[in-house]
């Protein structure tokens, strides 16, 4: 690991410089490509480059398979090293952890604020010897130490578990989901703020027009023979989809949606006749709705974005990362276009997501005036060249992908993904096993 990965750091801040600690998951830690290509590491050019007076550090502290939940002690970790600016980007993994809240599922909602402050301190000293506080990795430098493996891995079985028809989250389990959601990231500008820094929270996207639901379900209360009807309808849709006829698609999709308008994959199957038709906001509002619906599910719910930016109200402007990325992908049928899978960026993402940070610090005059920044702002350069510079990328980009589309049971994806793979290496021993499982 070296500094130009942005996770290592000094323990003591250098006079003058202008000090950022990036908060979040594996979608901001750069996975699966190595954190010098993360969104951190593009800002930390860009602001070379337009304060080529400040001494700049951005460091990336996300943790892969944290969530909310563990990821306030980090933030409160953070503020003993002297930061200027947090930036958090989170919610993806908010669902992978009710190992971390399930204690309190059938606790009255009215104690929960009590319980949150008695055993606040408490946790905190149980988790900090995570942090490896302390350890050393070069001269006058300090890293922020996390197993990301085995976090991810802990993410992932709940969410393969899911796949497999286990464990759909309950109501109460996402009631208590999201109001952890709101009480940590309030937290976090709370303990940010007085520790003398400033936050800036980024709102959530993800890949919603090319990653169908992990899993659908149908309400509870739904009759065998209404049951029966709509598999008829949804089945007649999706033959006349495949044939190209979406008028007749949507006539059957709409009739089994007087049925059942919560089966998330019905929803998907609409979107992709109103993207074919051309109808584009349409096509978006189903998407997002498939995507709230997915009983895995793959990503954050899409009101997590209306609780950053309420939190955002209370401490400071919120980065539009949603509008910006929709806006670069076009009609907002954000997809494959700027995700490898369903929640990790692509670098074209990364690069557009660091600009819209840097474009909103100048805003804000963060570090300093509007007028003191350098313009132009340094290039960055394209993502093609990117790759083509550093090959194992696109390897590590179809890595990710396969393991993904497994996860999710999407056979398809996975061939796919491993043919590529055997292009890039012809002798990678995971892609042949793939493709001889799928």
């Amino acid at each position: 690991m070296s500094p130009e990965d942005g996770r290592e750091f000094r323990a003591d801040k250098l006079p003058g410089s202008f000090r950022v600690f990036v908060v979040g998951e594996s979608s901001a830690a750069g996975t699966p490509y190595p954190p010098r290509y993360a969104f951190s590491a593009w800002l930390r050019k860009l602001l070379e480059a337009a304060l080529p007076d400040r001494h700049v550090e951005v460091v990336n502290a996300a943790l892969s398979g944290y969530a909310s939940r563990r990821l306030l002690p980090v933030v409160r970790e953070i503020t003993g090293y002297s930061p200027d600016l947090v930036i958090v980007y989170m919610g993806h993994n908010e669902s992978a952890e009710r190992q971390y809240y399930a204690h309190l599922i059938d606790m009255d909602p009215r104690l929960f604020r009590l319980w949150q402050w008695a055993v606040d301190t408490r946790l905190y000293r149980v988790l900090s010897p995570l942090f490896r506080r302390g350890e050393r990795t070069s001269e006058g430098a300090q890293t922020l130490y996390k197993d990301a493996n085995e976090n991810s891995l802990e993410m992932f079985a709940v969410l393969q578990e899911r796949a497999g028809g286990a464990s759909y989250p309950t109501a109460r389990d996402l009631a208590y989901r999201d109001l952890l959601y709101e009480f940590n990231l309030n937290a976090m500008a709370d303990v940010v703020q007085a520790a003398g820094a400033q936050i800036v929270l980024l709102t959530l996207s993800q890949n919603f027009s090319d990653w169908p639901p992990g899993a659908s379900t149908h309400r509870a209360d739904l009759s065998d023979s209404d049951l029966r009807r709509f598999e008829e309808l949804d089945e007649s849709g999706r033959r006349a989809r495949e044939r190209g006829d979406c008028r007749a698609a949507q006539e059957a999709f709409s009739q089994a949606q007087t049925i059942d308008a919560d089966f998330a994959a019905l929803h998907f199957e609409r979107a992709s006749c109103h993207r074919a038709q051309g109808e584009r906001a349409s096509a978006r509002e189903e998407y997002r709705r498939a995507s709230d619906l997915d009983r895995v599910p793959h990503g954050a719910p899409t009101y997590f974005n209306d609780v950053i930016r309420r939190v955002a109200r209370a401490h400071s402007a919120p980065v539009d990362v949603e509008a910006v990325l929709e806006a670069e992908s076009g009609a907002g049928l954000v997809g494959d276009d700027l995700f490898l899978d369903w929640v990790h960026p692509n670098l074209r993402a990364h690069q557009r997501i660091a600009r819209a940070i840097a474009e909103e610090l100048r805003r804000d005059g963060i570090p300093v005036a509007a007028d003191r920044w350098r313009e132009p702002w340094a290039e960055l350069p394209e993502p093609e060249a990117v790759l083509a510079a550093d090959p194992i990328l696109r390897v590590r980009e179809e890595e990710m992908r396969m393991f993904a589309c497994t996860l999710a049971r999407r056979a398809e994806c996975v061939r796919a993904s491993a043919e590529s793979l055997l292009r890039l290496d012809p002798g990678h021993v995971e892609a042949r096993a793939a493709l001889a499982h799928w």
